[in-house]
């Protein structure tokens, strides 16, 4: 059943200038990050390490920032209002687990405690949610012994239960079955109308099929930011697929050329950038958001395996 969202007073907006973060040892995490985004989902892509988790955790009020501003709502700033920024949010970090003994009910009306919801909009809200989310059934057993998929949609439902303006997702689909992705993009598009969604995930395919806008991040630093078209047609090479050895394979990685590998009948397939035809079996096929991604990560010296 679809979820009632109540008329927010504020723009669904959220405005990034200049964000940096600069750990002891002087490793700058996030270089001068600047965005502005509104409803929707934002994909936030880029490999381990690039600095997506830093960012969702400054957005969270978890982590401070050494220089710069995050305004949403077009009022709210993250370092003057913070109390008023967590009212507004809901977020679902990369790692989380449940204390044993909570029944999945019991965890949402701790969060709805904590949220300062009244008693009977959380009633009403975690029906709601218990049904969206799957979970009405198991809603009386310990959420600690939830499946991974369950435990990923209780912590959705615990993210969306106060009816955020901005919503944080790191990384939600990892780990999960093709089935539970699909649920998790069909849910986000449902919430994303009236609210700033920022989805963080290496899975391109999920960044792909989910957000209207992207950002790639990589060091730290914003490489691209726009639709996930404008990505793909800022490719300087062409995409060709040809049939590997195994001997082919390592040449390929080291020249930051290959983008994946598959198999089919028992033989290796390499997806390669490439000006021109990179052997005379090369076939040249459509690019895709995830070509344009590799492309971008080897302009900067990182190689797939890395992504």
């Amino acid at each position: 059943m679809p979820l009632s969202t109540s008329v927010k007073s504020l723009p669904a907006t959220l405005a990034l200038e200049g964000i940096t973060k600069v750990y002891p040892n002087l490793r700058r995490a996030l270089d001068d990050v600047t965005l502005s985004i509104g409803t929707g989902v934002f994909g936030l892509l880029g490999p381990n390490g690039a600095g997506k988790s830093t960012l969702m955790e400054i957005l969270s009020g978890g982590l401070a920032f050494e220089r710069g501003r995050a305004i949403l709502g077009g009022e709210i700033d993250l370092d003057r209002h913070a109390p008023e920024w967590r009212r507004h949010l809901g977020y679902m970090p990369q790692s989380f687990d449940f204390v044993p003994n909570m029944t999945g009910r019991e965890v949402l009306e701790e969060s709805a405690l904590l949220l300062g919801l009244s008693p009977s909009r959380t009633r009403e809200r975690m029906d709601a949610l218990l049904e969206r989310v799957n979970l009405h059934w198991a809603a009386g057993r310990d959420a600690a012994g939830y499946s991974r998929g369950m435990k990923q949609r209780l912590a959705i439902a615990m993210a969306i239960l106060g009816d955020p303006l901005l919503l944080l997702l790191d990384e939600p689909t990892a780990g999960l079955d093709p089935e539970e992705r699909v649920f998790f993009r069909e849910l986000l598009a449902e919430v994303a109308g009236t609210r700033v969604v920022i989805l963080s995930s290496h899975i391109v395919s999920d960044i792909e099929r989910c957000c209207s806008r992207v950002g790639v991040i990589v060091k730290g630093r914003l490489l691209f930011e726009g639709a996930p078209s404008a990505l793909t047609a800022s490719l300087t090479r062409h995409v060709w697929e040809m049939p590997v050895t195994a001997a082919e394979i390592d040449p390929l990685v080291r020249s930051r050329r290959l983008v994946a590998l598959t198999e089919r009948e028992a033989r290796a397939y390499a997806r390669v950038l490439s000006q021109e035809a990179p052997s005379p079996d090369a076939v040249r096929v459509d690019a895709t958001l995830e070509d344009a991604y590799m492309e971008a990560l080897s302009a900067t010296g990182i190689a797939m395996e890395e992504a």
